[in-house]
């Protein structure tokens, strides 16, 4: 997928405690329709969801959520103050839903360092209507 530099931008400080996902949910919703994103938006809002909810939940200061895309396709990103990389675990009752989720719904995703903490992004393509 091409997200060049041609592509809209948009950014999303999700406030610390509860509240905040809902918030970055509904800053998806409004910035694909505004964008006319052709990609499914509840697979979106899905994993922003998750992305944002385990920065609350594992990570320090504000989760800095970063769209780029545009009809054709999607990156997401999410940045946080910690170093820590999420990893895989046995999903269950306390957690362990959230790399599964993310690499069943999205093209590719990763990680990158930056700046004392780290960027989890991901890219969906949308699929031609």
């Amino acid at each position: 997928m091409d997200v060049s530099v041609t592509n809209p931008v948009a950014e999303f400080s999700a406030p610390p405690g509860r509240g905040g996902a809902a918030l970055a949910r509904d800053f998806v919703r409004r910035t694909l329709a505004d964008w006319g994103y052709r990609g499914d938006h509840d697979d979106a809002v899905l994993v922003v969801s998750e992305l944002v909810t385990n920065t609350l939940r594992h990570a320090s200061g504000v989760p800095l959520l970063r769209l780029v895309g545009a009809a054709r396709g999607l990156r997401i990103e999410v940045a946080d103050s910690s170093p820590v990389l999420p990893r895989s675990r046995p999903p269950g009752s306390s957690g362990g839903w959230g790399v599964p989720l993310v690499q069943r719904l999205t093209a590719c995703w990763g990680t990158e360092p930056r700046s004392g903490g780290k960027v989890v992004w991901c890219e969906m393509p949308a699929t031609a209507s």
